[in-house]
């Protein structure tokens, strides 16, 4: 068992990390914002349920890498604001944060294929990207709940962190096991993907849940210590 020692940040510091959680929400905010009017303007290109958030890249791709890097930026904020508050920030939480950011980075400029097509060397480089951030954000909460847990101030901060990150395992769980109908044989009954866009588009709201909720300890660090 050990502790970990919880420094107060400098007012000033804390009121800056006030700005880098907001700016955080709103980067987050505009990125679901954008996500959904691509999902109303290209309804009849996109099926929600069978296509994966990615193939909106294909018709509107200004519009769908806005909509990555504004994530990424807002990762980054949120990051600069934690470790002005004094949450738990460490190499290894950096690390995972990184590789979420980075995978980001290759999805918005390296697009995938339409659903069914043969793979290209760009698709390739999206999907193990996207396997890059799908498993590097839940393990960087995972991380962020751990340490908390020793500091008296986060304890509740990591229980519902906990408690998403459980959620977001199993999100992912759902969504590649969504992909089976790809490498089975077709059959009369089930002859091709049928829901990994839906189970992909509940993996990004509980990952945004749980952005929003560090985003949100932030604000509250900074109104306890005014």
């Amino acid at each position: 068992m050990y502790s970990v020692e919880l420094i107060r940040p400098a007012p000033s510091r804390q009121g800056n990390a006030g700005v880098c959680a907001t700016a955080a929400i709103g980067c987050f905010g505009l990125s679901v914002f954008v996500a959904l009017v691509l999902h109303v303007a290209l309804g009849a290109e996109v099926d929600p349920v069978r296509q994966v958030i990615s193939d909106y890249g294909l018709y509107g791709a200004a519009g769908f890498a806005f909509c990555v890097l504004m994530l990424v930026v807002g990762t980054g904020c949120l990051l600069v604001g934690m470790a002005r508050a004094g949450l738990p920030v460490t190499r290894p939480i950096v690390a995972l944060a990184c590789c979420w950011c980075a995978g980001l980075v290759l999805c918005a400029f390296f697009p995938t294929t339409p659903t069914g097509a043969p793979w290209t060397f760009s698709a390739e480089v999206h999907r193990y990207a996207g396997l890059l951030l799908f498993v590097s954000l839940p393990a960087a909460a995972g991380l962020v709940a751990r340490h908390a847990a020793h500091l008296p101030a986060h304890r509740g901060l990591a229980e519902r962190l906990r408690r998403q990150t459980r959620w977001a395992w199993a999100a992912l769980a759902a969504f590649l096991l969504s992909h089976l109908p790809v490498f089975l044989p077709p059959s009369a009954h089930f002859d091709g993907p049928l829901v990994h866009g839906i189970t992909e588009r509940l993996v990004f709201v509980v990952y945004l849940v749980m952005l929003g909720e560090l985003a949100v300890a932030v604000l509250r660090s900074e109104r306890k210590s005014c």
